[in-house]
């Protein structure tokens, strides 16, 4: 008696080998009308919108045309251990079936390992679930690890303290956003509007500001454009690692803190230069976290959106807003107040550093001579 098996082109090898063992009693048909996993795979970027179809190809308004073939530069993002299995046979299949290659950059990230740097395998018992990671730090803090993480040509170690850490990363965030929705509670919903960020903000602009609002809003354009220039780059992970000592050193450990004297003075006093002074103080604590969620957002979608979602804002999504520097063209820093506030912090951390050294009591105010010559190098 003969059975006869139907078998895809990648179950072909089985079958052989079923046959050697059982002789004539297996004969082997090969199914036609079924593509193996990586000929299919590799006909997927151009299979996904409409081709085969002579009307696609000729309609500049499909799918095939717009998202393919006009397509001026694309990146496919990919882990190295597929380079000949998929992405070979993309471009390949690709150039023959439609003229195109379908992509100019092929970014190759590293595997994922454990915080060892072994691979995953259940047999050594050391993989890591992502749902259980999720579950415990949720989704942004293990995305955000994973993207920081890449190094081309390295693998990523996924270590649980890691992904604790930015956990706890987007917990500031949410605080810091937190402390600002709760100062403009007072205001009303035409204020609101008028303070929205509507674009980066000018020269003339800053001009207008005190020397701590000049400061943080410089410090921001600068990163501003490095984080720009990174992701050109394909720095993802320098990016990423930026933004967040920003958000936590400069902004949520320093201007934040510097922003309550005047955001408190003005919850005591009605003189117009108090107010206008708390003013500009919510206006730019808006301004700087708005700009620093649309950088964030590649890293961290759900938690910036959330937080833009809550704030004035123009626009239905942040996904879909404007990026910061929408060209070329750098957003203006002033090297005068980053001078002068970079000294003031240097002052500080001088002055703290004595109390350390001297075992000062944290609440014991004390005398401190302070001498500044036009450089800004202070003498304590």
């Amino acid at each position: 008696m003969t059975t006869e098996y139907v078998v895809a082109r990648n179950e072909a090898e089985a079958y052989t080998k079923a046959k050697a063992k059982f002789g004539d009693a297996v004969k082997l048909k090969q199914d036609m009308d079924v593509l193996d996993t990586w000929f299919s795979s590799g006909l997927w970027p151009f299979s996904t919108v409409g081709w085969p179809n002579d009307k696609a190809e000729a309609d500049p308004a499909s799918d095939l045309v717009r998202f393919y073939k006009e397509f001026g530069s694309s990146c496919l993002e990919t882990g190295y251990d597929i380079l000949f299995f998929w992405v070979a046979r993309m471009v390949m299949l690709g150039t023959e079936l439609t003229g195109k290659v379908p992509f100019d950059v092929v970014y190759m990230h590293g595997l994922v390992r454990d915080a060892q740097g072994k691979k995953m395998s259940k047999t050594t018992g050391n993989v890591v679930d992502p749902l259980d990671i999720i579950a415990e730090y949720g989704t942004d803090a293990l995305r955000y690890t994973l993207v920081t993480g890449v190094t081309p040509g390295l693998d990523v170690p996924l270590d649980p303290k890691r992904i604790e850490s930015n956990r706890n990363f987007a917990n500031k965030l949410w605080n810091s956003a937190r402390f600002i929705l709760s100062n403009l509670q007072s205001l009303s919903e035409e204020e609101k509007a008028a303070i929205a960020v509507q674009g980066p903000m000018t020269k003339e602009e800053m001009e207008q500001l005190a020397m701590p609002e000049r400061y943080i809003v410089s410090k921001c354009h600068e990163l501003v454009a490095e984080v720009t220039q990174q992701l050109d780059d394909y720095t993802m992970g320098q990016a990423g690692d930026q933004i967040q000592t920003f958000l936590w050193d400069q902004f949520a450990d320093w201007y934040l803190e510097t922003s309550k004297v005047r955001i408190f003075a003005a919850q005591k006093s009605d003189d117009p230069e108090v107010q206008a002074a708390a003013a500009q103080a919510r206006r730019v604590l808006l301004y700087v976290l708005d700009t620093n969620l649309r950088l964030l957002h590649p890293f961290m979608p759900y938690v910036t959106e959330a937080i833009w979602q809550r704030l004035p804002h123009e626009g239905k999504s942040l996904v879909i807003a404007q990026w910061p520097q929408a060209d070329k063209t750098p957003l203006h820093v002033d090297s005068e107040a980053l001078a002068q506030y970079s000294a003031l912090q240097e002052l500080v951390r001088t002055i703290r550093n004595a109390r350390n050294e001297y075992k000062v009591a944290p609440g014991r105010k004390i005398q401190v001579p302070v001498l500044a010559c036009r450089q800004h190098e202070i003498l304590v």
